[in-house]
């Protein structure tokens, strides 16, 4: 087995971002875990340790209000036909954040940002090639 050509990522689209279309939509979505991602989730974790530990129903909701701004900030930073409500909405962290706290699309873009294969360094050369 090559390790590289089954484990090397590109750094770039990992912090980045790399293009993934969603129906008829396209979000431009860097790797979970990615650079950013991890130096500010451990940041508001540290800030929010003691309330997090609490294990109650307002720490479960602090959880969720911080994952979602990281995800926000971090992870999703990018889209082109997007529409809330039927009306086209413009990408920003704001609305990103907004966008998220609706469960079923955040899962979405989670399992987008988790998806090695998008992310890989061989990748690159077969988009190249194409």
């Amino acid at each position: 087995m090559d390790i590289f050509a089954t484990y090397a990522v590109n750094q770039d689209l990992e912090n980045n971002g790399t293009w993934m279309e969603v129906g008829d939509a396209k979000f431009l979505i860097a790797r979970s875990g990615n650079s950013a991602y991890a130096k500010m989730f451990s940041k508001d974790y540290d800030r929010n340790k003691r309330a997090l530990e609490r294990k109650d129903e307002a720490a479960d909701k602090l959880a969720e209000k911080m994952m979602i701004k990281v995800i926000a900030k971090t992870v999703l930073l990018g889209w082109e036909n997007v529409s809330y409500q039927g009306k086209p909405l413009e990408y920003s962290v704001e609305n990103a954040e907004m966008l998220l706290t609706h469960r079923d699309f955040r899962a979405e873009i989670v399992k987008l940002a988790d998806d090695f294969a998008s992310f890989k360094a061989e990748k690159d050369a077969e988009d190249e090639k194409n």
